[in-house]
């Protein structure tokens, strides 16, 4: 074989290698930078540290189950600042690892956050005009504690008065988790649970927070408040989707 041909596949050879390598380290970086501890290395303690140091948060337990929830006050309003806890049936740990409980709360379809039969996860609850007319009560309670209810649009819209309207909704994610650090300006404490649809897989852990709200929208969804690294806004879902739920104090 001629050496110039030699030559020639040797260093095809080396040219393909070194591609390969270049691409294996590209392929790399680009996964630690998808990596949460890659662009936050905030620790959980230290944001809960940070919080109590700058807000006054109160205390609530839940009778039901010896659960404590910080609870912040946001213009004239009063929420719990970490999700709901409470165990019930539909009701799902995040990225379905029940050591994510502790910190990220349940995720809940929407019949279970309103503590409402399975049957209204696609029809409206009008077909039952007793439970149907309990709903529309302003503290309607749901799943949530006594003294507590499960937040309207019109309280999502009022809680994101409090930011700027331009805003991604940094103002409400928390400093840790999110590969993109929140400003918590308000003591929200917002985690990225991610949800879980009805197929049974869970997505976006550590990526989007999602809270349900008690109103329909349609017949099988209902609304949402959704917040990611880049965007916040109210839209709605499949009543069969797991999301977190933030309770709101009666007024």
């Amino acid at each position: 074989m001629h050496a110039s041909f030699i030559a020639f596949v040797v260093l095809g050879i080396i040219i393909v290698a070194i591609a390969a390598y270049r691409i294996g380290v590209h392929v790399s970086k680009a996964a630690k930078q998808e990596s949460p501890e890659a662009k936050n290395k905030i620790s959980f303690e230290d944001c809960l540290a940070k919080n109590a140091k700058a807000f006054k948060y109160g205390s609530f337990t839940d009778a039901r189950d010896g659960e404590t929830y910080r609870t912040v006050k946001i213009g004239n309003q009063v929420w719990m600042a970490e999700n709901l806890r409470f165990k019930t049936n539909a009701s799902f740990a995040p990225g379905n690892e029940e050591s994510n409980i502790k910190k990220f709360g349940r995720l809940y379809t929407w019949t279970s956050a309103l503590d409402i039969p399975a049957e209204f996860a696609d029809q409206s609850p009008a077909k039952d005009l007793a439970m149907y007319e309990k709903m529309k009560d302003a503290n309607f309670q749901g799943i949530a504690p006594e003294g507590w209810h499960i937040p309207s649009n019109k309280e999502w819209e009022e809680l994101m008065a409090n930011i700027d309207p331009k805003s991604t909704g940094s103002e409400l994610r928390s400093a840790c988790v999110w590969q993109k650090p929140g400003k918590d300006s308000l003591g929200f404490f917002a985690l990225p649970a991610g949800y879980r649809f009805n197929d049974g897989s869970f997505r976006h852990f550590g990526r989007r927070a999602r809270f349900w709200s008690k109103d329909e929208y349609g017949t099988a969804n209902a609304y949402r408040m959704s917040i990611t690294e880049n965007s916040i806004d109210i839209e709605g879902v499949y009543r069969s989707d797991a999301l977190s739920v933030r309770c709101v104090k009666n007024a």
